[in-house]
């Protein structure tokens, strides 16, 4: 990919000023990879603000857990209204401290989510999970699809290519820019991530 010069490499290891530092296991790498995937956002100074909704609150709260040597001591209750119905929603959030430039950098060309070069290497099934819980669904109570509506056509193409590769998960691109994992594909897909899903989001297993 092109997305930028030499940018586009993934570390475990980050900074913030001179002498502190970062080191992230793998399953919190394949956490925090996954949910940039999906609903996450990296701020440009290396902030990462996890959120979900009301419903999905217990969910947030469990990567809040894994995740919580890296973030600041708060989630919090977001109340917004929305300007379509005028109907009050509620989400709840945290944030991972100011260490992530570099995820920046590699997720982000020109405040686009784009995929990262490397990440087949960080790829496991952790962070496939945690990507369909974040940005999955079950079209027709059967078929997984990923809401991958924000990357372009290129990023869509490598995310399907990955699947192939590292997990032998044949999918398509639907009209609506998703990927669907194909009926062949379905028990091996769901086997990779059962063990992961949290309770509260069993509800996207068949």
């Amino acid at each position: 990919m092109d997305n930028t010069e030499g940018s586009r490499v993934i570390t475990s290891v980050f900074r913030a000023r001179k002498n502190l530092e970062l080191c992230l296991t793998n399953r919190q790498m394949s956490i925090v990879l996954g949910s940039i995937l999906g609903d996450a956002y990296v701020h440009p100074k290396g902030k990462i603000c996890f959120e979900h909704s009301e419903q999905q609150k217990n969910y947030l709260l469990w990567k809040y857990v894994e995740l919580k040597n890296l973030a600041y001591p708060q989630v919090a209750k977001v109340t917004r209204k929305d300007r379509r119905n005028n109907k009050q929603t509620i989400s709840w959030r945290f944030f991972l401290r100011q260490y992530f430039r570099p995820l920046r950098a590699a997720f982000y060309f020109k405040g686009k989510k784009v995929v990262p070069d490397d990440l087949n290497l960080w790829f496991t099934p952790l962070l496939l999970s945690v990507w369909y819980m974040d940005d999955g669904y079950l079209d027709q109570g059967k078929y997984p699809v990923f809401m991958t509506e924000c990357f372009d056509n290129k990023n869509i193409s490598l995310l399907t290519e990955m699947l192939r590769e590292i997990f032998k998960l044949q999918s398509i691109i639907t009209s609506k820019n998703r990927i669907r994992i194909v009926s062949k594909s379905r028990t091996q897909f769901f086997s990779l991530i059962e063990p992961h899903i949290t309770k509260d989001l069993k509800y996207k297993l068949p």
